[in-house]
């Protein structure tokens, strides 16, 4: 658990109070009901292994309430908590969200697409939902039903026109192996791709090319492997040499690098390629926490993740020669309500 001095400590809490007793901002709710079938409860990407305790000493800046709200931000998710919340996307003040997505439950991942549009994976309705970007926490346009299984990740060149890749992190239970769905949203999601070395399916990422990347759990008790699908089609490709050991997260930065979490070892590896040969070119890179999923601004000049350990969200300069912590935030964020998702609008441009 890290550690903050008495004073940041006293003006978090009272943001935290302030947060959840108030009107946070528009709210943009998801119809409930749109799942086929029942089905087993969803899990969390983080049900697959017990948190780290991590003890790092760091502190939050003190709130600048002379700054102004932003168009642009950083989405966040808890799996227990009914909001996907958007904060500024320069929060170093710890301010509070400047808006939220409700009616979501369960959820894990959450993406933005090349024209700012939110996909949020939502178990509760057995699908994704799709809000109007580029600004943030816009109108629901529609949601995509999820036959397949509990979509937990998605991204997407353009989710409102384009094919949307959406992970499922199980097929209908914890036990059941995962996959990868191919959705649209005017088609909902007809092709669904598995593999033999996929047993949970964590991050998930797709090139403006239109081929697809898995980060996979490979079996129950563990490992991790990178599964190709070229032209996010067929039976998949096991990566070479790909080194977490564990999986988790996925972004591609501006140079068509692909930057995945290892999330038991807590590092950030960088590798070009991976169709299906890697070439490492940077890290690993120590993060501050258990963190599962992380995201590049549209500039590339600094990395977002959530440290669900201490309900944190850590934002870190990037480069393929160093990832280095520069501040946290964590207004409105409870530790037991598992934060884990996090989203960037604008994006990394690839």
């Amino acid at each position: 658990m890290r550690l903050f001095t008495s004073a940041v400590s006293s003006t978090i809490a009272i943001g935290l109070l302030a947060g959840c007793a108030g009107n946070i901002g528009s709210s943009n709710a998801s119809p409930l009901g749109l799942g086929p079938q029942a089905r087993t409860a969803p899990i969390s990407v983080f049900d697959d292994a017990p948190p780290r305790v991590v003890s790092v000493l760091h502190s939050l800046v003190l709130p600048d309430k002379k700054r102004k709200k932003p168009k642009t931000g950083i989405y966040v998710s808890q799996f227990d908590a009914a909001d996907v919340f958007g904060y500024p996307i320069d929060n170093m003040g710890n301010k509070k969200p400047v808006c939220q997505v409700g009616g979501v439950l369960d959820v894990n991942g959450v993406g933005v697409d090349g024209k700012g549009n939110l996909m949020v994976p939502n178990p509760s309705v057995a699908g994704i939902d799709i809000h109007k970007g580029p600004d943030m926490c816009g109108k629901l346009i529609g949601s995509i039903a999820d036959n397949f299984g509990q979509p937990s990740d998605a991204t997407s060149p353009n989710a409102v026109t384009g094919n949307i890749a959406v992970g499922n992190l199980d097929d209908g239970g914890s036990s059941v192996p995962g996959s990868l769905s191919i959705c649209t949203l005017t088609g909902g999601c007809a092709v669904n791709l598995t593999n033999g070395h996929m047993y949970h399916a964590g991050g998930v990422a797709m090139s403006n090319s239109g081929d697809c990347w898995v980060d996979a759990k490979t079996s129950a008790s563990g490992g991790a492997a990178l599964i190709y699908f070229k032209g996010c089609a067929g039976g998949g490709a096991v990566a070479s040499g790909f080194k977490p050991t564990y999986y988790g997260g996925m972004d591609i930065d501006n140079s068509g690098n692909l930057v995945v979490i290892d999330d038991m070892a807590e590092m950030v590896y960088i590798y070009s390629g991976c169709n299906p040969k890697c070439k490492a070119v940077g890290g690993p890179f120590p993060l501050k926490g258990e963190t599962f999923f992380g995201k590049l601004n549209s500039t590339n000049s600094q990395y977002v993740a959530v440290d669900r350990t201490d309900a944190l969200v850590d934002v870190y300069s990037y480069s393929t020669k160093k990832i280095k912590f520069l501040y946290s935030f964590n207004s409105s964020l409870v530790g037991s309500d598992l934060p884990d998702g996090v989203a960037i609008d604008p994006r990394s441009k690839e």
